[in-house]
């Protein structure tokens, strides 16, 4: 696909195509903004990729009448404006993908109804506000991955509740607050990356009930008081950065249980 004076204008000329289930354009120099015609490309259309094509411009809320969409792949390109409401109305996505652009605005409360979600991804924006206190809606949800945003605000106590979430990654942001013992409910996680934020208060010792947990970065933040003796009970733990905090005390002798580190 070459460029050209109106790149992503072709896809007007796709609604014709009443089967089309998958289509995918991405790395290819299109640039121009999404069409509102995008509503009119077949409801059949479950696979949408057009990462890394330049496109600029806003989301439009046309794209919420894709009602059998399981995986929209937006990520790398230009896009501003905020995430549109519209989306929803995707009751059957999946993974959703918007990472690397320059998205703003706040989280739309209204992706909590997408119980089918299973991947998030949009690290690199510029979101602001705080985090929806629905997150426990998404009851599919295996990564949340936000990073690299303008996020305030304390951690909702509603992230807790996803027991099945693999992977959480909100680092490099404004989040604020502390850590509750509720962080031992994420039984399975393998993935905890919080650094560069401004969480405060004490490491609870509930972290240590994380069996399954590879990853874990509290770097850069203003945490306090001793480190868990618990956490030697992270026994799959690859990866560990408690770095630049207010921590003090002895490093337990518990991590030298540690065999992976």
């Amino acid at each position: 696909v070459s460029s050209g004076s109106d790149e992503l204008g072709f896809l007007t000329s796709l609604t014709n195509c009443k089967d089309l289930r998958k289509l995918i354009l991405s790395e290819n120099p299109l640039s121009g903004v999404l069409p509102i015609s995008i509503r009119n490309l077949s409801n059949a259309m479950d696979v949408l990729y057009l990462s890394a094509c330049n496109i600029k411009g806003s989301i439009p809320s046309e794209i919420g009448n894709l009602n059998n969409l399981t995986t929209l792949h937006l990520e790398t390109n230009e896009l501003t404006g905020s995430i549109p409401k519209a989306i929803g109305r995707l009751q059957k996505l999946q993974g959703l993908y918007l990472q690397h652009n320059k998205l703003q605005g706040s989280i739309t409360t209204d992706l909590c109804g997408l119980r089918s979600l299973s991947e998030f991804y949009s690290d690199g924006n510029e979101l602001n506000g705080s985090l929806p206190q629905c997150l426990d809606s998404l009851i599919s949800l295996r990564t949340l991955s936000l990073g690299f945003n303008r996020l305030t605000s304390v951690i909702p106590s509603s992230l807790w509740s996803l027991r099945d979430i693999l992977n959480v990654n909100l680092s490099s942001n404004s989040l604020n607050g502390t850590l509750p013992v509720e962080i031992g409910n994420l039984k399975v996680v393998t993935k905890i990356d919080l650094s560069r934020n401004d969480l405060s208060g004490e490491i609870p010792s509930s972290i240590g009930d994380l069996k399954n947990m590879q990853h874990l970065s509290l770097a850069e933040n203003k945490f306090q008081g001793s480190i868990p003796d618990s956490l030697g009970g992270l026994i799959s733990l690859n990866f560990l950065d408690m770095s630049s905090n207010n921590l003090s005390g002895e490093i337990p002798n518990s991590l030298k249980a540690l065999s992976l580190l």
